[in-house]
């Protein structure tokens, strides 16, 4: 019985012999209009096999290119990918600079129409675990910050410095619950609507206003100024607006929730007012309060 080692040796021997034929056939049929009659048996006989031959041959060649065109396509696509990847990382830094760029002019020309004495400060931290309590700005006692000044941008009021170091200070938020300011209706100050202005427990990032009197006109759109009681905010700088008013648990007085004017999700650069032209408002102006009225600011 064959073995499969001598079948395959068999094999070969008989593909070289039939080869080798073929190549004579060729070399002599240059010489002759037509094949002798063996020579054109073995055409016959081989044909299959030329064509098979060929039909593998030209599949390993196709398949050999199409692999090649898969790795070329497959590098050109990863390199399309890093351009894309650094385009649109370019874009975004460009864009981040234009939206810096658009703040930083806004805030030149806030400053310079302002008639306060006006610190520039970028907010460097902020606390993770209270995002609308605390922050911190790159000022500090060597720019002649002190605690309790306020704090503004070019929407309005941020809130105060409520400690110092040498090149950093923490802010208070206006958002804070432990912060409260008094506030007056723009344009109402002749009705009495004043009241303090407090930070959000139930509803973070918004303020409250309290304290309100029962009889005074406060409507949804109407904004919020600091009054300048207390001597810790200068009058006048913008708190909100209005967004919902109505009577606080015992029914006697009114309350107001303020939507602050800053965007603090989005707080980068501020101003610390170191001080101010603008004379307090004049307390014999001020309504009458309550007994449990008490201007404060802290």
């Amino acid at each position: 019985m064959l073995t499969p080692l001598y079948k395959k040796k068999n094999l070969l021997t008989i593909l070289i012999i039939i080869m080798t034929l073929l190549v004579l056939m060729s070399l002599s049929q240059l010489e002759r209009e037509r094949m002798t009659f063996v020579e054109d048996l073995v055409m016959v006989a081989v044909s299959p096999l030329q064509n098979g031959v060929y039909q593998v041959t030209t599949g390993v060649r196709d398949f050999l290119e199409n692999l090649r065109e898969r790795q070329n396509l497959a590098v050109e696509n990863a390199q399309l990918k890093q351009t894309l990847g650094d385009y649109e990382r370019v874009s975004s830094q460009l864009e981040e600079l234009r939206q810096e760029n658009r703040r930083l002019r806004e805030m030149l020309s806030f400053k310079e129409k302002s008639s306060y004495g006006l610190l520039p400060a970028e907010v460097t931290a902020r606390d993770p675990s209270g995002w609308f309590s605390t922050v911190v700005i790159n000022r500090g006692y060597s720019d002649g910050v002190a605690r309790d000044m306020a704090v503004i941008n070019n929407d309005g009021l941020v809130g105060s410095i409520i400690s110092v170091s040498r090149n950093s200070s923490k802010v208070l938020l206006l958002t804070d619950s432990r912060r409260a300011v008094s506030g007056v209706v723009r344009d109402s100050r002749d009705s009495g609507v004043i009241g303090f202005v407090e930070g959000s427990v139930e509803q973070p990032g918004y303020c409250r206003m309290i304290n309100i009197l029962r009889e005074a006109e406060i409507k949804t759109g109407d904004v919020v100024l600091t009054s300048g009681m207390g001597g810790v905010f200068p009058p006048g700088l913008v708190i909100g607006q209005v967004m919902e008013t109505g009577d606080d648990e015992y029914g006697l007085l009114k309350y107001a929730l303020i939507k602050p004017m800053v965007n603090f999700s989005r707080l980068e650069e501020v101003f610390v007012v170191k001080s101010t032209n603008i004379e307090e408002y004049p307390e014999e102006d001020l309504p009458e309060l309550e007994e449990n009225q008490v201007p404060f600011d802290y």
